[in-house]
């Protein structure tokens, strides 16, 4: 395989990923929920807390994103692969959870386990 045909088969996955739109924010959040719950503590706690424990797991850093209402965090240097939005409520904050399933999507599972535990 000539170099030039190398590239081409590393690239075009990812171009082919850019041109999916459920491999965005706005496809993930249309995707079905992995976790959902509700928690007595601030949004941006909450926030704070799951970010801190995905460094702690590695890999890539989650960026968190300020929305109209409440606050989003996005693991996915590239397109999301997981990412929890954050609603207030007169209780606390709502709390859902949505996963790019992928090949690897089960090493992602003790992710959900840091988000649960951060409630």
């Amino acid at each position: 395989m000539t170099n030039s045909r190398k590239v081409a088969a590393l690239v075009l996955p990812l171009v082919a990923s850019a041109c999916n739109p459920a491999m965005s924010v706005n496809g993930m959040q249309k995707r079905e929920p992995v976790f959902v719950a509700d928690s007595a503590r601030d949004g941006n706690a909450v926030i704070a807390c799951v970010s801190a424990a995905w460094l702690k797991l590695g890999g890539a850093t989650p960026k968190s994103v300020p929305r109209e209402n409440g606050a989003m965090l996005v693991l996915g240097d590239t397109f999301p692969m997981l990412m929890i939005e954050t609603t207030p409520t007169a209780t606390g904050t709502h709390v859902i959870m949505h996963q790019f399933k992928t090949m690897r999507a089960g090493s992602d599972r003790n992710r959900v386990e840091e988000v649960r535990a951060c409630l």
